[in-house]
């Protein structure tokens, strides 16, 4: 009975290992502030900016698409089964940005707020 269980248990884990996996995907994605003043008051960009979004494997790396071509990259592998949930990643200053993704897999949503300003960017993918 135990080991039923236990096989049962280590299968059931295999299985959501797998589904939290992000399909590879590519998009291009437009990136605004949620709230416009933060563009101002914290020298962000004037208005939405287009980013390379790539998911390769349980890796996030989004890319401007300006001459700057800044880059940053986060590691899926804590989002929920369901594609939900907040991943933290470090910029090139060592400084801590999160990246939250509502339910779902591939292109879609997904808002980055930071450890320094209370500003939150969300990239929705161009149609």
């Amino acid at each position: 009975m135990r080991l039923g269980l236990f096989l049962t248990t280590l299968i059931g884990l295999a299985g959501a290992s797998q589904i939290s996996s992000a399909a590879d995907a590519t998009w291009i994605a437009v990136s605004t502030l949620e709230n416009p003043a933060c563009a101002t008051q914290f020298g962000g960009p004037p208005g939405p900016t287009d980013w390379q979004v790539d998911i390769k494997g349980d890796t996030l790396t989004f890319m401007r698409q300006t001459t700057t071509k800044s880059s940053y990259t986060v590691d899926l592998k804590a989002l929920q089964p369901d594609g939900s949930g907040r991943v933290v990643g470090k910029d090139d200053k060592n400084r801590e940005f999160y990246v939250t993704f509502d339910p779902g897999s591939g292109a879609r949503p997904f808002q980055v707020t930071n450890s320094i300003t209370p500003c939150t960017t969300v990239f929705t993918p161009r149609t």
